[in-house]
């Protein structure tokens, strides 16, 4: 290097030359480690390589001045980094574009296809397990299915003992059990693993009046829902003696359809004993007044798109039906249901904190577009709407033409098990008639 002395100071004048000489041994070091590196590349490569190297030498001195001598070694930094980019240079790690390393991992998620539904009576339990029935046939699964009508035991206790052989499956398992029964936890014994056990509750006063309405308990005790409440509800103890309805409905219904015992409707501790059974042995507890949230939540924990939870209300009647009840009269109906109501306060309370946890907002605009969804299931397959069902539910009317949505949507309870129960015949006939093939 060789300095010109100024007046002001001394300025260093870099030789040219030198600089391309140095590139250019550079780039001679880098073809060499290529050659070594790289046993695959083909013959005429390596001349290629050659050429690019004298054109390189032979324009930069032509071109370049010394006040570019730094972007030489940008020049010089770009054609290293390109060669690693296409693995001519091997370093010991995997290369990864922007692109790539931006790109979001594709997340799989499993739906989850067993389950067990308590099906609770006037908690719209209708409604829910024609979803449920719906999931299951679309995915042809295995129910466990009543041998007639819509019951599965009750009043007795669900046992094995209730199922039937002419319905059964290979493993005497069934991925889906959702019809009328009397919980026990011999039901675990026939559910397949990984059953999620769900139920819903509702308020019981209003429970107990929808009941009474339906069922027309005042044929049987000759007296209005008001004349019943002042007269036989006196006192608890005397509530808790009147004959239940068929034998299966009346007082602290929810307790009762979730297996709990008459003589245990006073006790407290009793009463707690069995709430903490079935906060052990449910996963989830659905909340009446709140059923959109709670088939939200339910389509969440499924792992479902919120599309299956699509849903037109059945079993339902509007509020025109239902007596005006005095204050009085509601409180007098809470203390004799003191069973359901310690139990829809325990689960309502966790239920709040499921929503909690959820995120309210987040699901407001699930609820939101679950609304949206039913609004097109009606628009798409009802015509028209009447009460004309069993004590006066209601009833639907579908468009001409309408498609299998709208056609098993609309079906009532007993229709659709009938339709199920042929299904899973059929098929317990054929594996029948296989196993008789290779037995003989």
């Amino acid at each position: 290097m060789v300095y010109i002395h100024n007046q002001k100071h001394l300025k260093p004048i870099i030789r040219i030359d030198r600089v391309i000489m140095l590139v250019g041994r550079i780039y001679e070091l880098c073809i060499a480690y290529i050659i070594i590196s790289t046993p695959h590349l083909p013959h005429n490569m390596y001349n290629k390589l050659s050429k690019i190297q004298n054109l390189f030498l032979i324009n930069t001195m032509r071109l370049v001045k010394i006040k570019y001598c730094f972007a030489f070694i940008v020049i010089l930094l770009t054609l290293i980094t390109f060669l690693i980019s296409f693995n001519f240079i091997p370093t010991g790690f995997k290369h990864r574009t922007i692109i790539e390393s931006k790109s979001p991992q594709p997340v799989t998620v499993t739906e989850k296809n067993h389950i067990f539904f308590l099906k609770t009576h006037k908690c719209a339990s209708s409604t829910v397990q024609n979803i449920l029935m719906r999931f299951g046939h679309m995915e042809n699964l295995d129910f466990l299915l009543p041998t007639i009508h819509n019951y599965i035991g009750n009043p007795i206790h669900f046992n094995t003992s209730m199922v039937s052989n002419k319905y059964s499956t290979v493993d005497g398992k069934f991925d889906m059990f959702v019809h009328h029964t009397r919980y026990s936890q011999e039901v675990k014994s026939v559910m397949r693993s990984g059953t999620i056990y769900v139920t819903i509750l509702r308020e019981p006063a209003a429970l107990f009046q929808s009941l009474y309405s339906f069922y027309h308990f005042d044929k049987k005790y000759k007296c209005n829902l008001t004349e019943f409440i002042t007269n036989r509800l006196s006192n608890k103890t005397s509530a808790n003696h009147i004959k239940r309805y068929n034998n299966k409905l009346g007082i602290n219904q929810m307790n009762w359809d979730l297996g709990m015992v008459t003589n245990d409707f006073e006790n407290i501790d009793m009463i707690n004993k069995h709430i903490n059974m079935i906060e052990r042995d449910f996963d989830f507890v659905m909340i009446f007044e709140y059923l959109d949230a709670s088939l939200v939540l339910l389509a969440h924990i499924m792992q479902w798109p919120l599309e299956k939870m699509a849903y037109l209300p059945l079993n339902s009647r509007k509020n025109t039906y239902k007596q005006i009840l005095s204050n009085d009269d509601v409180d007098r109906l809470l203390k004799v249901n003191m069973a359901d109501n310690m139990l829809y306060k325990r689960f309502l309370l966790k239920f709040k904190k499921m929503v909690s946890k959820y995120g309210i907002e987040k699901l407001k605009k699930e609820i939101k577009r679950l609304m949206a969804i039913n609004q097109e299931i009606l628009e798409m397959c009802v015509q028209s709407v009447a009460n004309k069902g069993y004590a006066g539910t209601i009833s639907y009317k579908l468009k001409a033409n309408t498609n299998a949505i709208c056609k098993y949507i609309a079906m009532n309870e007993l229709k659709y098990t009938s339709y199920l129960r042929e299904i899973q015949y059929e098929r317990q006939k054929k594996y029948n008639e296989l196993d008789k093939l290779m037995n003989n």
